[in-house]
């Protein structure tokens, strides 16, 4: 459970929506238990269901409108109380105001670096690199081949560096071209 709850939040980045996430997949893993067979990998079975879970509900996130409320009357009261009517963002950052304790080890920094990847790649790296799973069992819970896991690493970890450089130096590191 703990794997997967931090699976989630790897995902979404948001503690609320993990835990939502976690508890729609045990729900669809019971519902649909039948369909379960029996002698395979039953953490990969269930990441995959919490993946497509959170594919599905950031899809949907994403065809909701805005709602903004133009009868209230604050909101026309001046440009001092603008920035309280900003438009809210969409993506992955949405309604994430919460910290979690899965990312207190990871700097601000490297956690947007991660958001920004593509979802493929931002999947490999944090079962990798982040939950440390070995390329084989990745390759088994993304239902790809291993070949394809190393490239999506490489490739993930490559955007990373390029989005960490500047990050990097300011914080004194030495940035080998």
């Amino acid at each position: 459970m703990e794997a997967l709850e931090r699976f989630a939040y790897g995902l979404c980045h948001d503690v609320h929506w993990s835990r939502d996430l976690v508890q729609e997949t045990m729900l669809k893993a019971f519902i649909h238990f039948e369909m379960f067979r029996q002698g395979t990998n039953c953490k990969a079975w269930l990441f995959k269901i919490c993946r497509y879970s959170f594919i599905n509900a950031y899809r949907s996130r994403q065809r909701q409108p805005i709602l903004m409320d133009f009868d209230d009357d604050a909101a026309h009261s001046g440009p001092e109380n603008i920035a309280r009517y900003q438009l809210p963002t969409r993506g992955l950052l949405a309604g994430s105001s919460s910290v979690d304790p899965h990312s207190r080890n990871i700097g601000d920094e490297v956690m947007t670096a991660l958001q920004g990847l593509p979802l493929v790649f931002q999947t490999a790296v944090i079962l990798s690199d982040i939950e440390g799973h070995p390329y084989e069992e990745i390759a088994e819970f993304l239902h790809v081949p291993l070949g394809t896991v190393r490239s999506r690493l490489h490739r993930g970890r490559g955007m990373l560096a390029r989005r960490l450089t500047g990050y990097a130096r300011e914080a004194g590191y030495r940035v080998v071209s």
